[in-house]
């Protein structure tokens, strides 16, 4: 889904030219002057990035969506929101990073592609233009929860909206990703914004759709999978999903998912190495305790790992 990140971010001038053709309408100098020079760099400096600005004859500038673009009243009307809770954008570093800043602004943002998303233990990404699904929701809550169990939480809540896809072999792993098959399909971040008042959770989602020739062997997408939804339909859907289940998070906490886990977890009873900063531990992967952490069992008896830095992979059975 991902490939190294530039260290420097995009110019304004490409910045501002994205904004302007991201209806899907071309370029004309009156929306944006530029100048014949800061044109031709500006579109030299897109395909640097691999965005897929096109100049046609006459000196015509568009923005080519390879796939129906996402559209923020799509999105909202299937998450059952108002418009404005719901925000696009073309391209940014990281839809969790801009719903980082102050309380105001859109519950959710999507964006077509980014230059600088994160993940966990520090990695960072970008991702290609309009095709996979980049979403962000911000989520108050009255106190800040175990963010472990809450990844778990979202993870299955996108796993329940994508069941009725039919997508054999789709399952969630531990810690925060869905698998199809051991490959993997998305990934989820949680982070938590400890802000006076209204502290407030981050939740990203990177999940691949379409076809991708630059995903490595490791990874799926659901058009790989055999399945075809549309991202606005998806989007809204997980949206509803969430909001649903963060809700009943919030009243009942992680004990209420335990079964769902249960039902979708992919390592259940496989040999596992976790990976963490005091070490590298195997064992016999047993599921989630209450709080999220997982139950490993080795030769010394069971252990709970929380999510933290902690990695997981599965191994050959010893």
């Amino acid at each position: 889904m991902a490939i190294s990140a530039p260290e420097q971010g995009p110019s304004a001038d490409l910045l501002a030219l994205l904004a302007t053709l991201a209806d899907g309408l071309p370029w004309h100098p009156r929306a944006l002057p530029l100048d014949a020079a800061t044109l031709e760099r500006t579109l030299a400096e897109a395909r640097h990035w691999g965005l897929p600005l096109q100049q046609k004859e006459g000196g015509q500038v568009r923005l080519r969506y390879p796939y129906p673009p996402l559209r923020a009243a799509a999105v909202a009307q299937g998450a059952g929101w108002d418009s404005t809770d719901v925000g696009v954008l073309p391209w940014c570093d990281s839809s969790n990073e801009r719903l980082r800043h102050g309380p105001q602004g859109p519950r959710a943002l999507l964006c077509e592609g980014q230059w600088a998303g994160r993940g966990r233990r520090g990695r960072r990404w970008s991702s290609p233009f309009g095709r996979h699904l980049y979403l962000s929701l911000s989520w108050p809550v009255a106190t800040l929860p175990e963010q472990g169990s809450v990844a778990l939480v979202a993870a299955l809540s996108v796993h329940h909206v994508l069941q009725s896809l039919g997508i054999p072999g789709l399952g969630v792993k531990w810690p925060n990703d869905l698998w199809v098959n051991g490959r993997k399909l998305a990934g989820i971040l949680v982070e938590a914004i400890p802000q006076m008042g209204q502290p407030r959770l981050i939740i990203g989602l990177g999940l691949n759709v379409h076809g991708d020739p630059a995903l490595p062997h490791t990874a799926i997408s659901l058009h790989d999978a055999g399945a075809r939804i549309d991202r606005n339909t998806l989007a809204g859907s997980i949206l509803r999903q969430w909001e649903t289940d963060l809700r009943r998070y919030g009243e009942e906490g992680f004990t209420a998912f335990l079964p769902r886990w249960q039902a979708t977890d992919c390592l259940a009873g496989r040999w596992v190495q976790v990976s963490a900063p005091d070490g590298i531990r195997e064992g016999r992967a047993q599921g989630v305790d209450a709080h999220g952490r997982l139950i490993l069992a080795d030769e010394s008896g069971l252990h709970a790992i929380a999510m933290g830095e902690a990695s997981l992979r599965p191994t050959a059975t010893p």
